[in-house]
């Protein structure tokens, strides 16, 4: 029985697939009948999705720092799935610092995990993704607006802004396109982790819970719409561009209108 879903939606890798706008964009296609290979650090998130979509959901645990451990990631997918026409790549890691504070371990993993592992994934996808297929970068409004302490993972998300052009020119041939999602701030484990002045202890007990709570509602405040992104509004416009047969290179703002700002 040949599928009625878009190519690009059918079997899908998706990175960061155990939590967040990751997890989110795997349940939107699981919901819609789709395959799904979640693949993350953290296996016991991973071995949830299985649970819960038995017979749609594969788990592939990958440290996307590694190079040994992401190289070749799409074909296992491919094999695990009997077939793969899509990737998405939401996994991603953020470590506040301010210029001259910045440690070379948050640096270096954020470029690896941010920049470095999606290109080499959406080079490997030219190769593995159907003829039609298609890949999303979850990439962010930071890369066009940075704050004081973005600067790694901001220049980051550029970067995957541009590799991603590139490998839509590159998969053009075979109608393999690659896009990108540009989310404002959504309300996920990430955004929750207390941002703290350089040296500062992490509060405890209700002082933390005090800090997350004003920190989500001044972040909320700087969209025009006034409140955090949801996953599932991401998880939509990714599935989406997964699908779209006529879109290659483009960049989808989902923000509240965040960019709208001076």
């Amino acid at each position: 029985m040949v599928s009625t879903r878009p190519l690009g939606t059918r079997k899908v890798l998706v990175t960061g697939g155990g939590s967040g706008m990751g997890l989110a964009v795997a349940e939107t296609l699981l919901r819609a009948g789709g395959q799904v290979a979640v693949s993350g650090r953290r296996a016991e998130r991973l071995e949830a999705v299985v649970r819960a979509w038995p017979g749609q959901a594969v788990t592939l645990p990958c440290d996307l720092a590694s190079p040994s451990e992401r190289t070749g990631l799409l074909a296992r997918a491919r094999e695990a799935l009997g077939g793969l026409d899509g990737l998405v790549h939401s996994a991603g890691v953020v470590e506040h610092q301010l210029p001259g504070h910045i440690s070379e371990e948050a640096l270096r993993a954020q470029l690896e995990v941010n920049l470095v592992a999606p290109l080499r994934l959406g080079e490997e996808a030219l190769s593995v993704l159907e003829d039609g297929g298609g890949m999303v970068f979850i990439a962010s409004t930071l890369a066009m607006r940075p704050l004081p302490t973005s600067a790694v993972y901001s220049a980051a998300k550029a970067g995957l802004l541009a590799a991603m052009r590139s490998l839509a020119i590159a998969g053009a041939a075979r109608r393999v396109r690659a896009n990108a999602v540009c989310p404002g701030v959504v309300d996920t484990e990430m955004v929750r982790a207390p941002r703290l002045s350089p040296g500062e202890p992490t509060p405890e007990g209700e002082e933390l819970e005090r800090r997350i709570s004003a920190q989500l509602s001044t972040l909320g405040a700087l969209h025009p719409l006034g409140r955090l992104g949801k996953a599932e509004e991401v998880a939509d416009a990714v599935v989406h561009l997964l699908g779209a047969p006529w879109t290659t290179g483009s960049e989808l703002v989902i923000d509240g209108g965040l960019l709208l700002r001076e």
